[in-house]
């Protein structure tokens, strides 16, 4: 009896839950929109909505930030507006200790922004994010043309792939991936690390290799970009990608 007493004493305290706040919310609001089991499924999505937007503080570290970034398998298409993509949260390293050192040591500030690009964009990356050049450019206070330089100019130092919006996501006229494959191939780095320093599959650094050496061959030999899409099955467009970078004589 004493047992039943508490119960009905003291249980009800556990219903003085955010989640109960929101199902009264939804029921006087949106009542129209389903019964019990309806508003509970909906109440449980938005608190894991909530759950992953609002990081615990404990969870970012002095210097860091939250940022949204879209879904880095989110497909993309010409005139996909922003809001219309699926976005996630991430957590972005703007300062680290190796940062301060470096300005301590009057490192030169477009290397320094170059290296801070390189981290911010892989981090989204490794969260399931990715990053364009328009983030970079307002995380740093730069313009978008100055992002794309610096990211550019770190690629072709370092020999590898910032992952952004252009070359994840195979927008414009981004050919870094393709570049970055065929110049490691040409330095005789070995498939496997090729693929890890360009973030793409073997499979894919392969593909960039056997298309670029036989249009180049047939490029060489003087046939047309129509020619040459004609011969090994590729569309006229790609084959177009791949001689200029053959031109550029990488």
């Amino acid at each position: 009896m004493k047992q039943d007493h508490n119960r009905n004493m003291y249980g009800p305290m556990a219903y003085k839950t955010y989640e109960t706040a929101l199902f009264k919310l939804i029921e006087a609001e949106f009542g129209y929109i389903g019964g019990p089991d309806v508003i509970n499924l909906f109440v449980k999505k938005i608190t894991e909505l909530n759950e992953r937007y609002y990081v615990d503080k404990n969870s970012i570290k002095p210097g860091q930030m939250l940022w949204l970034a879209v879904e880095k398998n989110e497909k993309q298409s010409y005139g996909k507006r922003m809001k219309d993509n699926k976005l996630v949260p991430v957590i972005l390293t703007l300062i680290t200790p190796e940062d301060i050192e470096d300005y301590a040591s009057g490192k030169k500030p477009k290397n320094l922004r170059a290296k801070f690009l390189s981290r911010i964009y892989n981090e989204a990356y490794d969260q399931g994010g990715v990053l364009s050049e328009p983030d970079g450019a307002i995380l740093l206070r730069i313009s978008r043309s100055m992002v794309s330089k610096c990211i550019l100019d770190y690629e072709k130092d370092h020999g590898v792939m910032i992952p952004r919006s252009g070359n994840i996501r195979d927008m414009g006229r981004t050919l870094t991936h393709k570049v970055l494959a065929i110049r490691n191939y040409k330095k005789n780095i070995p498939t496997p690390d090729n693929a890890r320093m360009i973030k793409h599959s073997p499979d894919d650094v392969d593909r960039y290799i056997k298309n670029h050496m036989r249009i180049e061959l047939l490029h060489k030999r003087g046939h047309s970009d129509v020619e040459i899409a004609f011969i090994t099955g590729l569309s006229v467009s790609l084959v177009r990608e791949y001689i200029e970078i053959i031109d550029e004589d990488l």
